[in-house]
């Protein structure tokens, strides 16, 4: 899988986070410490966390290739995502799009570079 980040998208991103991080896209379904806990809906949400580039996040075993390096997502999550994906950020908001269509039109961002991960 790919994951193509605009000039849009990684200027923004590089606005946020510490250009040192480790970058997750994770799929936000309740599991693992950094994903809302108990929250129930019918949409797909994913969001790109940054946490520091030592941070032990087994959850999150599986490699994505994007145009600035690795990415991790957590494996079964793969069913969400196409192979080939863009993360672009238009109108103030990051968008996650891929051969199918939209994936998510509003993804989050979550700066955890401070914290550790267990």
């Amino acid at each position: 899988m790919k994951l193509t980040i605009t000039d849009d998208a990684l200027t923004h991103l590089m606005s946020v986070f510490p250009a040192t991080s480790k970058f997750l896209l994770s799929f936000d379904d309740g599991v693992g410490p950094f994903s809302k806990v108990g929250i129930c809906s019918l949409d797909v949400s994913f969001d790109v966390i940054a946490v520091y580039r030592d941070a032990n996040v087994p959850d999150y075993q599986a490699k994505l290739t994007t145009n600035v390096g690795d990415w991790y997502y957590k494996g079964y999550s793969k069913r969400y995502l196409d192979d080939n994906m863009k993360l672009d950020y238009v109108n103030n908001r990051f968008k996650l799009s891929g051969d199918s269509g939209i994936l998510d039109g509003n993804v989050d961002l979550k700066n955890l570079t401070t914290q550790k991960a267990s």
